[in-house]
């Protein structure tokens, strides 16, 4: 039983890590949401001063942004699988694990509904994806407005080609 022992100690010493992966779950998300998308915009609307640049642009952001959302859901989906199939093998133990359990479930289903929410707002540029869409947009307006200042009107002046 020795052996079995040393599992045992390896596997506690590894909860720490688990707990913290879990909190790491919404990571897809935060990594889409957390760009600059304000410089993002600049660069873009500077770059490509085109109203059907900046269209497609956001389109990419709220599908890339949904995809996210497509993959915490499927952790999520999975988490509550596990805690099923947790159900099924420790049914009748204690009904205070049972109770635990099924609570879980719940917070998890409820999250999901709200991730699923998100997807649908942010086909009017609405929920959590609006303040990325939002600032690249005034990124790029002010990218737009650099160009035009810079390219178009600073040269019909006739005062910067002497």
């Amino acid at each position: 039983g020795h052996m079995h022992h040393e599992r045992m100690i390896s596997l506690e010493e590894e909860a720490p890590e688990l707990k913290n992966a879990a909190k790491k779950m919404i990571n897809p998300i935060e990594v889409i949401l957390e760009q600059n998308f304000d410089w993002q915009g600049y660069n873009d609307g500077y770059g490509h001063p085109e109203t059907e640049y900046l269209e497609n642009k956001l389109s990419l952001i709220r599908s890339e942004f949904r995809l996210a959302v497509d993959k915490c859901i499927d952790i999520r989906r999975a988490e509550i699988g596990e805690l099923r199939l947790h159900q099924i093998q420790t049914s009748g133990i204690s009904n205070r694990l049972e109770a635990q359990l099924a609570e879980k479930i719940k917070q998890l289903e409820a999250l999901i509904h709200e991730l699923d929410t998100q997807k649908i707002l942010s086909v009017e540029n609405e929920g959590m994806v609006a303040p990325a869409v939002y600032a690249y947009r005034i990124g790029f307006i002010r990218g737009l407005e650099q160009y035009q200042q810079e390219k178009l009107f600073a040269g019909s002046t006739g005062l910067f080609n002497q």
